[in-house]
């Protein structure tokens, strides 16, 4: 068998990935337990915690007000609906809608 300088052997190459694999291993080991030492805390601000409870309440309405669309589709099915175009207007205008 012939050994070339420039080449490295088998051997060696498998010899330093599992020295560096040891290595990676010992870093990640030690990263995690510096991780635990130091692990990230939130604190929130009172208006933080306000907007929190706000979006607890708001998420038991319902999106659609039944009794508002069934009151809609009476009137229109009477034909006594009156639309406001004015105020709609002004709501889209204001960003109301």
């Amino acid at each position: 068998m012939r050994i070339d300088p420039k080449k490295p052997s088998e051997i060696t190459r498998k010899t330093v990935q599992a020295t560096r694999s040891e290595q990676v291993g010992q870093v990640d080991a030690a990263a995690r337990s510096s991780q635990a030492l130091h692990a990230d805390q939130v604190s929130l601000s009172p208006q933080a915690r306000q907007i929190q409870r706000a979006h607890q309440a708001l998420s038991g309405v319902p999106e659609v007000r039944r009794e508002k669309v069934a009151q809609a589709k009476r009137k229109i099915a009477q034909g006594t609906l009156e639309i406001d175009a004015e105020a709609i207007a002004r709501k889209i205008i204001e960003g109301g809608i």
